[in-house]
């Protein structure tokens, strides 16, 4: 039978983080407002299970229950009259799940209100994706081939490519890659590959050479506190620009290779001189 919910009597705010690294510590909050009641108790709950109670009208006024996944840390919980704080440490896969505060007045009603939220577990990436592949300078009607790697965590990460801050058109995507692996507390770890492959047929590339930015994200359970992203430039040569330097390196020559034939005239004319020298 679900609690009546008490005149006077209100839960302020639950906090708890809807994912942390497992390396972290989290910090559950609860507050409320007891109005012209006295506080009975503060129970905490993971997935409907007791894991902590603070009765302050009942000694001893904390309590500690086993639930697996949930390890109090020292020097938590702080409890009173209008918070009550827990700190859990030593997190691993079964600490994800649904928490829940539960506050409840004295007698003889002994009313009852509770908020509940998730949390889930995870690795976190250590560091931004990484952008390979891509060439400093590309011309119209090449393609352009360039990867985005994300850094290993759990949940998998996203990933997308962005264009001058644009979207990058899904044709151009091809699908993701996810790695896995595993972590000493038996989390699977996901490393992502995503590829991006576009055509560099835009008509403004004939005339004029331009700079293209590419950026890609890595998004975990669309949190953006959690986002990780990293972002690459090339440019794309004008038609003309990129036949010019073609010309320009082409067999060590420039424009029209003429300072090469030069070279091997006068190096043509220094052997004949050579020759007549020992002729003599």
């Amino acid at each position: 039978m679900a609690p009546v919910p008490a005149e006077g009597l209100h839960l302020s705010n639950l906090s708890v983080p809807r994912i942390i690294d497992a390396a972290q510590k989290a910090k559950l909050f609860c507050s409320y407002a007891m109005g012209n009641r006295t506080l009975n108790s503060v129970k905490w709950y993971k997935d409907g299970l007791e894991f902590f109670r603070y009765s302050p009208l009942t000694p001893p006024t904390t309590n500690w229950f086993s639930v697996e996944g949930v390890t109090i840390a020292d020097g938590s919980p702080h409890c009173n009259q209008f918070i009550c704080n827990v700190e859990l440490e030593k997190l691993n896969a079964h600490s994800s799940g649904q928490y829940k505060c539960e506050v409840s007045g004295d007698a003889p009603e002994f009313k009852l209100i509770d908020q509940t939220a998730n949390m889930t577990v995870g690795v976190l990436p250590k560091s931004d994706p990484s952008i390979w592949g891509m060439r400093r300078s590309y011309k119209y009607h090449d393609t352009l081939l360039v990867n985005c790697s994300s850094d290993w965590s759990n949940p998998v990460a996203k990933l997308m490519w962005y264009i001058n801050n644009e979207t990058a058109p899904g044709h151009s995507l091809q699908p993701q890659i996810n790695e896995v692996s595993r972590n000493g507390d038996s989390l699977h770890l996901f490393a992502s590959h995503l590829q991006l492959r576009l055509k560099l047929d835009d008509p403004r590339y004939i005339s004029k050479s331009e700079m293209l930015e590419l950026r890609c994200t890595a998004d975990i359970m669309g949190l953006a506190n959690v986002r990780r992203e990293s972002i690459a430039r090339t440019t794309i040569l004008a038609l003309k620009d990129a036949g010019f330097n073609q010309r320009l390196t082409e067999n060590g020559s420039c424009l029209n290779g003429q300072p090469a034939s030069l070279a091997a005239w006068l190096l043509s004319l220094v052997h004949l001189l050579r020759w007549h020298g020992t002729q003599s």
